[in-house]
């Protein structure tokens, strides 16, 4: 999966971590002032809750030996309970889209390697990020409303 960069540079891959932390609310902002203080690279930023910690899904566009350097730092914080890279193919994103009656939406998502089905008026669509995010851009005329949950590494950590 590599970002899109501007014309002259050099394409650099996005490195999906996932953690967990324990802590609350707190570890949380920990952990988001230690993004930004040390200016590491984040693209994207998900955070969700399982049944006792965090969960923090972050992409990070450096090259992996970078990825790996950080994901170090990370590991050293003291409400980081487990942090691992995740391969790409285990990094999806899901939305929910309110669709304008009669869209095709269903053959551009089977053609574009999306997975996505109705759920009354609620068209359920997952994918790899960018995947996803270049099948929004091509039926973005027939999309109503969309909510995008975010990129989040499956199946998880440790049986999580």
């Amino acid at each position: 999966m590599a970002a899109p960069k501007a014309q002259g540079e050099e394409a650099v891959a996005l490195n999906p971590i996932e953690v967990r932390l324990s802590g609350g609310m707190l570890a949380l902002v920990r952990f988001l002032m230690t993004l930004q203080n040390k200016r590491m690279p984040v693209v994207r930023f998900t955070v969700g809750r399982d049944t006792e910690d965090l969960r923090v899904t972050i992409l990070l566009d450096c090259p992996p030996e970078s990825a790996r350097r950080y994901l170090a730092l990370l590991s050293a914080l003291e409400d980081v309970e487990e942090i691992e890279e995740a391969a790409e193919e285990e990094t999806m994103e899901v939305a929910l889209l309110r669709v304008r009656g009669g869209a095709s939406w269903g053959e551009s998502a089977t053609r574009s390697g999306i997975i996505a089905h109705e759920d009354g008026e609620t068209v359920v669509a997952s994918g790899e990020p960018e995947t996803l995010e270049t099948w929004l851009a091509e039926i973005k005329e027939d999309v109503e409303d969309v909510v995008r949950i975010g990129p989040t590494a499956r199946p998880g950590m440790g049986g999580a």
